[in-house]
């Protein structure tokens, strides 16, 4: 199909689409559950449109070509696989990132694509969810909280990023959490099957999770650096502080990836000194029955000069020779800390 065709590719398809308008500006703040086209070009604002759940191409593609949004940016709304990345045209910047949580039970990471599009006075949001991943950030422009309310749609793009970024932090807390679940349980259990497929799937999430955010952190600096005209000076720090925390929850990533490193070596080590003790154990009662079988085999030879053959105690004496080299080898083993 031709380059800018609208088809979404996701698999959240049981949600209708829902648009909330939103327009503010330091003394004023109105919102309505529907996309109001007027508001665009109101001046002394702030409008935001946010786009919840991606099923209906068509109003997507009317909210889109309302605010002159790039066709090629409008697909890659709807293509959810894209990687985090940052495009700059004519008239607004326009970055995808995706919202993270972490299914503790299941040790899966589900994502959300989330794209963000800012332009001189306004910005659009998209979220692939229906739910409000943007909750905070519409609360604190409603009450007036913070800076919102006082800066451009530069800063509103940045808290959007922002609280997406920071939830980053929940779920290597429940990696955390799951990862030093794993090494008690190796403490105080030993080895267990179950944990080799635990380990396997804690490597895979942390892998997945660094493979969403290598690009986020070249996204994110590229933003930090870029020359748009609708970027503030005064607020690149804020962009700055983005890139910070990104490669620190990289960092994070790399030092779990390692821990897990180790506790799969430590799995290793019980599975080895488990098989160990019990080749210790084989090999003492081996020992044991050496000297029984070369007594046995000796006076099952038969011959008839043997006169231990012939004595009426003779079965006794052996058997006892027998106890009393087992019992000696006990006592010598246990002494030398071998049972």
């Amino acid at each position: 199909m031709p380059p800018g065709t609208l088809i979404y590719t996701g698999h959240r398809t049981e949600n209708a689409t829902q648009v909330y308008s939103v327009w503010y500006n330091e003394a004023e703040y109105h919102e309505r559950e529907a996309y109001v086209p007027e508001w665009q070009n109101r001046p002394a604002g702030i409008s935001w449109v946010d786009v919840r759940s991606l099923t209906d191409t068509a109003l997507i593609e009317r909210v889109g070509n309302a605010l002159q949004l790039h066709p090629l940016a409008l697909e890659d709304v709807l293509d959810t696989q894209q990687r985090p990345k940052l495009e700059e045209y004519d008239h607004g910047l326009f970055f995808i990132l995706h919202g993270l949580h972490l299914d503790a039970e299941h040790l899966e990471l589900v994502s959300e694509q989330i794209a963000v599009f800012m332009g001189p006075a306004f910005v659009v949001s998209f979220q692939e969810d229906p739910d409000d991943t943007l909750q905070a950030v519409r609360k604190r422009a409603q009450e007036g909280l913070g800076r919102t309310r006082k800066k451009g749609p530069d800063y509103l793009m940045y808290s959007i990023l922002d609280i997406v970024i920071d939830h980053y932090y929940v779920v290597l807390d429940d990696i955390e959490s799951a990862l030093h679940e794993l090494e008690s349980e190796l403490h105080s259990n030993g080895a267990q099957t179950s944990q080799k497929a635990r380990i396997f799937e804690l490597k895979r999430v942390t892998s997945q999770f660094r493979h969403r955010l290598l690009p986020l952190r070249d996204a994110v600096t590229r933003l930090y650096r870029s020359d748009c005209p609708y970027i503030d000076e005064a607020n690149r720090p804020y962009l700055r502080d983005l890139s910070d925390h990104v490669a620190q929850i990289l960092d994070s990533i790399d030092n779990y990836r390692e821990l897990l490193s180790g506790v799969e070596g430590l799995y290793q080590a019980e599975i080895g000194n488990r098989l160990n003790n019990v080749m210790r154990l084989l090999t003492i009662i081996s020992t044991i029955f050496i000297p029984l079988s070369f007594i046995a085999g000796v006076y099952g030879m038969n011959f008839d000069n043997m006169p231990e053959l012939h004595w009426h105690y003779g079965y006794f004496f052996v058997l006892g020779i027998m106890l009393t080299a087992s019992i000696g080898m006990l006592i010598y083993f246990r002494v030398q800390r071998w049972l």
